[in-house]
Formats: C-alpha cells, sequence, structure tokens
C-alpha cells in the first residue's frame, strides 16, 4: 500500500496551484508549474514516498528564511520551503488530516473553530471558522460576567518537535509518514529541535493537533468551564475573578509543563462581559460601516465557471462601502487597524480606474503609516499597474517605489523588498532596469547575505523583459546560483534564442527532475500562442 494515496497529492499541488504555498511570501513562479501542469508534478511526487532519503540527500531541501514584520516595530521567523518538498510536506499532512481532525475536539462541542479540515473543500479549511468563534463567544459572554482573553507567545516557532511527534502518533496508525514530516521540519529548521513554517496549510493543521491535548486538558478541569479557541487565542468564560485567576494559572501551567508555551503578557486579560462585548464585532453592524466591511467575503475566483456573474455580484457589494472614505479614516490614525486595511488595500482591485489609481498614490505617500500592510499594498499597486494604460500614472508610480528602495527603511526588510521590486516588474524602463540590476548582487535585509528569492524574482523580471544581454552574461555562473535562481535562469534561457538551447542541450545533467517539468512548462509556454510574458 502507498505511503501517500494520489487522492492527497492531488489535493495538495491542486491547492497549492490555487491557493499558494503560504501567506505570507510572494507567490514562486512554481505554483503557476502545479496548475498548469499537476498530473506532472504528481508523478514526481508519488517517486519520494520509497526513496525519501535519497531524494534528501541528492537534491537536497532547499528553504529560506526572513524575518516577517508584525506591527510597526515587531518580526517573527519566516520560511519559505522549496515548492517541491512543500508539495510533499502538503501531501503526507493531507494524507494524515482526517486522523488529526479526529484527535481534536469535536466540531459539535463548539469550543475549537479554527482550520477544522474540509475534506471536500479546495481551501482545506472551513471558511465559517472566524466568524462562528465569534458567534460562540459573543453568545457565552452575554451569558457570564467575565472574560479571559489569552494569546500563546510566539506560537508556530515555539512548537517543539518532540511534542509534535508524540501528537502524531494517533494519526499515523502505520508510524512511517510522521518520521518524514519530523525529518522534513528539522531539516527546514536547521537542525534545531523547535518550530514550524508559518502561513502554509500544512503547519496550521499540525499546530491544532499540537495544541489539542491541552484543549482536552482544559475540558476535562471541572475549573475551567466554557471555553472557545481560535489558532492561538483563548477565550473563557466565568463569572467571579477568583476563577478566572484560577484559570490562567491553570493553562500557563500545561502550556508550559507540556508544551514548554507560553502566554503573551500583553495580550492576557480579564475584562467584564460588557467591555469584551464592546470591542467585538456587533452582530448587525450599521451598513457601510467598516465593522460591516470587515465581515464582507472577498474573494475572486477568475477560473470559475461563474467567474462574469460572481465578479458583477462582489462589484455590486463593494458598491454599498465607500472605500476611499474608510481607506482615508484609516490613513490619519497615525496607527492603522490592520486587519481592516489590508481588507480595504485588497478591494481596490474591484473600482474603476481614475478612483484607485488615486488610491493608489496615496498609499505610497503614506507608506510608513502602512508599514504592518507593506506586501498587501504592493499587490494592490501591481495589479493597478497591470490593468492601467495610463503611463504617466506607471511612471510616477515607478519613480516613487524607486525612492522608496533608495531611502526608506522598509526596503530594507527583505519581505518587503521581495514585493516591492514585483511593483517594478510591471514594465520595463532604463531606471526600473538598472535599479534590478544593481540589487540583484546587493546584500539584501538587516543581515549580510543575498536573498534567494530577490535574485530570483529578478531573474524572472529580466526574462519578462527579454534582457538577452544581461541573461547572456548570468548563463555563465549558473553554477553559482541557488536552485531556485537556477530554475529561473532555466526559464530565462527561453529568451536567449539558439544560445539558450545550447546552453539547455549542455546542462541537462545539472537539472533535478522538477527543474525539467519547469523546463518544458516553459518551453511549452514560450512556444506557444501568443506573446507569453513570465509571470511575475
Amino acid at each position: 500500500m502507498a505511503l501517500v494515496d494520489d487522492g492527497s497529492f492531488r489535493r495538495a499541488v491542486e491547492n497549492i496551484g490555487k491557493w499558494g504555498d503560504t501567506d505570507v511570501f510572494p507567490f514562486p513562479i512554481e505554483n503557476h508549474v502545479m496548475h498548469d501542469r499537476t498530473d506532472d508534478v504528481i508523478t514526481l511526487l508519488k517517486q519520494i514516498p520509497p526513496k525519501f532519503r535519497e531524494y534528501i540527500n541528492t537534491d537536497g531541501l532547499h528553504s529560506y528564511s526572513t524575518l516577517a514584520p508584525v506591527g510597526y516595530t515587531g518580526f517573527r521567523w519566516a520560511t519559505q520551503i522549496d515548492p517541491m518538498w512543500n508539495a510533499y510536506l502538503l501531501s503526507l499532512v493531507i494524507s494524515m488530516a482526517s486522523d488529526i481532525e479526529q484527535q481534536r475536539i469535536p466540531e459539535d462541542a463548539k469550543t475549537v473553530f479554527s482550520y477544522r479540515y474540509r475534506p471536500r473543500s479546495s481551501s482545506l479549511f472551513s471558511k465559517d471558522g472566524w466568524k462562528n468563534f465569534q458567534d460562540r463567544t459573543r453568545s457565552l459572554a452575554e451569558s457570564h460576567g467575565y472574560v479571559v482573553t489569552v494569546d500563546i507567545a510566539d506560537f508556530y516557532s515555539r512548537i517543539y518537535h518532540h511534542r509534535l511527534e508524540n501528537a502524531l502518533q494517533n494519526a499515523d496508525p502505520g508510524k512511517n509518514k510522521a518520521p518524514q514530516v519530523m525529518h522534513i521540519l528539522g531539516t527546514i529548521s536547521n537542525g534545531t529541535s523547535y518550530g514550524l513554517p508559518v502561513g502554509g496549510p500544512a503547519a496550521r493543521l499540525l499546530a491544532e493537533l499540537v495544541l489539542s491535548r491541552v484543549d482536552y486538558l482544559l475540558m476535562a478541569s471541572p475549573e475551567i468551564g466554557p471555553f472557545c479557541r481560535y489558532a492561538d487565542d483563548y477565550r473563557f468564560f466565568v463569572n467571579d475573578l477568583q476563577k478566572a485567576y484560577r484559570i490562567l494559572g491553570f493553562l500557563s501551567e500545561k502550556l508550559l509543563r507540556n508544551e514548554g508555551l507560553s502566554l503573551q503578557k500583553s495580550k492576557t486579560r480579564i475584562m467584564t462581559s460588557t467591555e469584551y462585548l464592546s470591542v467585538l464585532d456587533p452582530p448587525n453592524p450599521p451598513p457601510g460601516s467598516a465593522v460591516r466591511f470587515l465581515g464582507l467575503h472577498i474573494h475572486f475566483d477568475p477560473y470559475s465557471t461563474t467567474a462574469v456573474e460572481d465578479y458583477e455580484k462582489l462589484k455590486a457589494q463593494l458598491s454599498q462601502f465607500d472605500i476611499l472614505g474608510l481607506l482615508r479614516s484609516e490613513l490619519t490614525k497615525g496607527r492603522i487597524h490592520a486587519a481592516l486595511t489590508r481588507r480595504l488595500v485588497n478591494a481596490l482591485k474591484f473600482m474603476d480606474e481614475e478612483p484607485r489609481e488615486q488610491a493608489i498614490l496615496s498609499l505610497l505617500e503614506n507608506i510608513e503609516t502602512l508599514a504592518p500592510v507593506v506586501p498587501q499594498v504592493m499587490l494592490a499597486i501591481r495589479d493597478a499597474l497591470d490593468s492601467t494604460s495610463n503611463q504617466d500614472f506607471t511612471l510616477q508610480v515607478h519613480r516613487k517605489v524607486r525612492q522608496l528602495i533608495d531611502e526608506s527603511h522598509i526596503a530594507r526588510i527583505e519581505l518587503n523588498l521581495s514585493y516591492i521590486i514585483r511593483v517594478l516588474a510591471s514594465s520595463r524602463s532604463t531606471e526600473n532596469e538598472h535599479t534590478l540590476v544593481r540589487l540583484y548582487g546587493a546584500q539584501h535585509g538587516y543581515g549580510s547575505g543575498i536573498a534567494p528569492i530577490i535574485q530570483r524574482d529578478i531573474m524572472l523580471t529580466m526574462a519578462r523583459w527579454q534582457a538577452a544581454y544581461w541573461l547572456s552574461d548570468q548563463k555563465n555562473y549558473f553554477h553559482n546560483f541557488h536552485p531556485w535562481v537556477k530554475r529561473a535562469f532555466v526559464i530565462g534561457s527561453y529568451y536567449l534564442g539558439d544560445e539558450g538551447k545550447h546552453w539547455r542541450d549542455g546542462n541537462k545533467s545539472a537539472l533535478r527532475p522538477f527543474d525539467l517539468v519547469v523546463r518544458d512548462w516553459a518551453a511549452s509556454k514560450r512556444n506557444g500562442a501568443g506573446d507569453w510574458k513570465v509571470p511575475i
């Protein structure tokens, strides 16, 4: 019997192709390959289980870690896994997902709401978790005098691997999947015994499994009473302060003793129910309000069979809000409401061209205020540039972005810079080209290294621009490239004509199996109908 069933492989690859590998990093080009060449990728993935160690040793399990901003002055550690290995990790976890779900407190207990697994959903999880969590906590607060709110400090980065391995035993009856999961996690954490990569569905399911044991301890204790959890946020409901303090002590002791985790002091609070209800989103917010906008589901799938109808329906919903007014209100605060601003920025793509362009320029003028949501701002700017015919607007935006790269601390953060350079990739100019060539060989971030995700995207951008002079020179350094940059150059070689063909013929042995899938994908795109541009 196969270690991982075909259905789990397919669900993993299709999920990545549609939703991406993580919500932290820019989507790598390999996501397009997984969307377009699903069967080819699955064929490769099916070869890994029986030769797992061999593949690790020959291909290498590459990852990239960097600082991800949190708020205005905080950071967390974020890791992006090589696309092929990320797909394999997700396949392993999906193959155990139903068993993992069985280890959790049942949904009908109305206690744990985050990332409830849905076998038939392309997104893998229930879409109603947060809303159900809000509704349940409101109901419980209305029938109790006090609410205890807590948040686990640095949850993902502090999950101990041996605790996770123990928790996986019941979800892996054959005892042969968990060792591979743990080997992957140990490799990407550079041999340390703790930490999960933030932002992907595999890590979310594994994190839920870790906390399920604490959840059961809380439920079994007569001292606790009703509680709710969403991810690393707990809510407890009591009628006296003494019990509130006992709960804090009980939870702190269980987290520290059993999982090596602790509560975040700044987010641990005991509130009256009245106070808690006042900060919850009201059940029936006023039309056009920021609170009602937060409850709006903004997602458009251009590949849907009802794409046209879905788009018009979404535009009609958004027309009920003064998006620019709500955005201006946030910008005048000094410190934005990150969740609201993120959604407002995302909604700009559905606006008419002229007001959208005005909003984009305003975002760039206020980029320091928008520091917590720079990635979303850059994605919105790129969307606007891709759909505009206003050359003056494009030049103005690019000038401001180049200035941001040269002068702002925001661009010193590698993750921000990786989104920023994709704005410049929207159109070729001498100034943009010189900026990217300079950045390619420069140190990135606050360390002393060069970020492969930035080099990769610059390589892809130069291919998109058909900058043959630069691509031709880079082939001399191919064997020193990071594997992700190598893969990008393989794509770029299709813009070198016969020179690129001769290079590919002479370097077949240097390409790994997944590189060959990417190569064939690029060949089919480049040689197909139309003027294909590298997606970046």
